[in-house]
């Protein structure tokens, strides 16, 4: 029968070993990412265990107003687990949660499912256990997803995409490795504020401290010219499947050159060397799925990429 019980900072090196042995699992789960804006969330993971008190799963979560949600502060989430765990298995921890959750006063469990670019070897158990949990769908997004390696159809990209990259490399663009995160957020709290009236997810000062703590995994590339940069990304490396494009802005002289096209087009290729799957822009929605900004997914499909949804499930208490 799986156990389960709350996570407490002294777990922190069990919970990080096993992120990084689980099939699904990203550094985003890892307890230094997770714990970076910990002052902005009840934190309410939950550890579970089979009838030899070995630990089988994790769910990073929060707590807030009687609802647990699949953390808030990240991206995707649901159940992180092992190759070894199985069907029924997860059937198991989704009854165990539900009687937790019960006993503990929670009104409704709000899951987010982790999306299946990253995972490293099939992990749908939890969409069989949602089902069979009754869940409701709440949200779903649509992101576009490159596939690098391992399919047997690679859409092409697109014409325009490859006069992009073109024209940036006749203008003489070079492509670098950079820590001068401080450049590239004006760049692109200027871009976000003039199109969208937003700011990014993340202060300069997060990234700058989670880039401290996961150097391999976040990176940052810029496009410059005579030693400026025009544009750039934020890679995540989230596992061996998936790279994610967290961030991907240029100024408008760079996107008359066709800096991004080059940008992409080297990173695609790079990873694709490296041996990972998936390369994943993220979503381009609104409204929890409802609306879909048709030119900014049509730019990420340029590129050869196509659907991969994330999902976030309802189940009632």
């Amino acid at each position: 029968m799986v156990s389960l019980r709350r996570y407490t900072a002294s777990d922190a090196p069990q919970w990080d070993r096993f992120v990084e042995d689980s099939k699904n699992g990203t550094f985003l789960f890892l307890r230094g990412y997770m714990d970076y804006h910990s002052n902005r969330f009840t934190d309410h993971s939950l550890m579970f265990y089979d009838e030899k008190q070995r630990l089988i799963a994790l769910l990073p979560a929060n707590e807030k107003d009687g609802i647990l949600y699949s953390h808030q502060g990240l991206t995707y989430g649901g159940l992180v687990i092992s190759t070894k765990s199985r069907a029924a298995e997860v059937l198991e921890m989704f009854t165990s949660a539900k009687a937790y959750l019960k006993e503990n006063g929670f009104k409704e469990w709000y899951y987010k499912q982790m999306p299946t670019c990253y995972h490293q070897c099939p992990s749908e158990e939890d969409e069989y256990a949602l089902w069979r949990s009754g869940a409701k769908l709440e949200s779903c997004l649509i992101s576009t997803t490159i596939p690098l390696n391992g399919c047997t159809i690679y859409p092409e990209i697109e014409r325009r995409r490859k006069r992009g990259v073109a024209k940036a490399e006749e203008a003489g663009y070079t492509i670098k490795e950079s820590t001068d995160y401080e450049q590239f957020w004006r760049i692109m709290e200027a871009n976000l504020m003039d199109r969208y009236s937003l700011k990014p997810v993340h202060t300069l000062q997060e990234m700058l401290l989670l880039h401290s703590r996961f150097p391999k995994n976040i990176r940052l590339i810029l496009v410059t010219k005579d030693g400026k940069a025009e544009g750039g990304c934020v890679v995540y490396v989230a596992n061996d499947a998936c790279i994610h494009i967290q961030y991907g802005h240029a100024t408008p002289q760079g996107k008359q050159d066709g800096v991004l096209d080059l940008l992409y087009t080297t990173l695609m290729d790079e990873f694709r060397k490296a041996g990972y799957r998936y390369m994943d822009f993220g979503n381009s929605n609104e409204q929890g799925g409802k609306y879909l900004n048709e030119n900014l997914i049509a730019q990420k499909e340029g590129f050869g990429g196509r659907g991969t949804v994330y999902k976030q499930w309802i189940i009632t208490i």
